[in-house]
């Protein structure tokens, strides 16, 4: 049974569904514009998820071209699809992790191009600028392009170059990193990606507001059998301001709900450094332009396309690895050598006490054998000796 479209216009009027979107009270064009972003992602979320993928840039009509390492792309086979809350189709490049590709050399030429057409006809009044998002991430890692992604401007040729770095961090009882691969994955809201502590951040985060609220927020994905709030949902919006404001933002509510949102102990960062030029030159062939003059295309491309190059700028990384100030090795090679040093001082010790002892023992013997020789001898002496007493009487004897 077919049913009527609800009347946009009194919705919009309507004094509490202003005041539940946030506009009440409102006069600076920026924070009403803001605030209008926030809105569309709330109302987008209410939609399926084929709803908002057809809302949003298919993949062959915002990739025009593409090479890697020197070769032409597929374009349908080497790009998988993931639908943002934020930024609506993204599409990723090098995904599958059994078939890696890998660039012959650094620089430009060896890494991936890509033209992106994003025609800016399409964009609604909330945008404020014109370009794409880019993020880089290890192809099991959930991107999160609102938060570690670059932006690239139409009109320009951005260059991004990497260089990586490979972290390993020690776990227990040294360090309190989490194994990506023992990690539990009971509450957290990207299943179907490895941990990441701002994926924990934001699961603990809308476990809470979904406790609380009865509803999640749009920006982040909703377990089974959970909602986003509604944009029109004045008491949910009020429940959704009240817990961002009372504990700043989703990376403080892990230390009310005693969260532990821990680094992990292998982790790959690339660092990257940004450079853009115009683009496109007088000399770039844009190919067939439906018609137009060449002036009138390669304005038209300056206006709605992008060129992206993203490379390595050498084929090596870094290496920052943790180990353990004193560790068992350390432990045993310190009490072998104290065990030497105290072992070797008591041996001293000893033969320097039984030499004394000796020495001692000895100087008693000698003493004593001195006075029994001595005594010996003066008895000797006395029993041998003439006396002048008898000698007298002799003497006189004879007279």
């Amino acid at each position: 049974m077919p049913t009527s479209r609800p009347n946009q216009r009194a919705i919009v009027s309507n004094p509490e569904t202003i005041k539940a979107m946030g506009f009440s009270g409102m006069t600076d064009g920026v924070a009403m514009l803001t605030k209008a972003k926030e809105n569309l992602m709330f109302t987008m979320s209410a939609l399926s998820a084929e709803q908002r993928v057809a809302l949003s840039q298919s993949k062959r009509e915002f990739i025009e071209m593409c090479s890697f390492n020197g070769h032409e792309c597929d374009i349908e086979e080497d790009f998988r699809l993931h639908v943002d809350p934020e930024f609506g189709n993204c599409f990723t490049f090098n995904y599958d992790v059994n078939n890696n590709y890998t660039s012959s050399r650094a620089g430009p030429m060896y890494g991936i191009r890509v033209l992106l057409f994003v025609n800016t006809s399409d964009y609604m009044s909330t945008s404020e600028s014109a370009g794409v998002r880019l993020a880089i991430h290890s192809p099991t890692e959930y991107p999160f392009p609102d938060t570690f992604g670059y932006s690239a401007p139409v009109g320009f040729a951005s260059s991004f170059g990497m260089k990586k770095k490979l972290i390993q961090r020690l776990s227990s009882p040294y360090g309190d990193c989490i194994h990506t691969e023992t990690f539990n994955k009971t509450d957290y809201i990207y299943q179907h990606y490895d941990y990441h502590p701002e994926g924990c951040h934001r699961s603990c985060f809308q476990t809470n507001l979904i406790r609380d609220c009865s509803c999640g927020d749009p920006r982040f994905p909703v377990p089974e059998n959970s909602k986003h709030c509604s944009a029109f949902n004045a008491t949910a919006r009020d429940c959704l301001e009240r817990n961002i404001g009372s504990v700043g933002d989703f990376h403080h509510v892990t230390e009310r709900m005693n969260c532990e949102c821990k680094q992990r102990c292998t982790e790959i960062v690339h660092e990257v450094t940004f450079s853009a030029s115009r683009w496109p030159s007088g000399a770039t062939d844009l190919g067939d332009c439906d018609g137009m003059t060449e002036s009138e295309c390669e304005n038209y491309y300056r206006l709605n396309a992008a060129m992206v190059e993203v490379f390595y700028e050498q084929l090596n990384y870094e290496l920052l690895q943790e180990s353990e100030a004193y560790g068992l090795v350390n432990l045993i090679a310190d009490f072998g050598g104290h065990l030497g040093l105290w072992l070797g001082f008591s041996v001293i010790t000893v033969m320097e006490v039984i030499v004394l002892v000796v020495d001692v023992v000895s100087i008693c013997f000698r003493r004593r054998n001195d006075r029994m020789m001595k005594d010996e001898r003066n008895n000797s002496e006395k029993k041998y000796a003439p006396t002048p007493t008898n000698e007298k009487a002799k003497s006189l004897v004879q007279i």
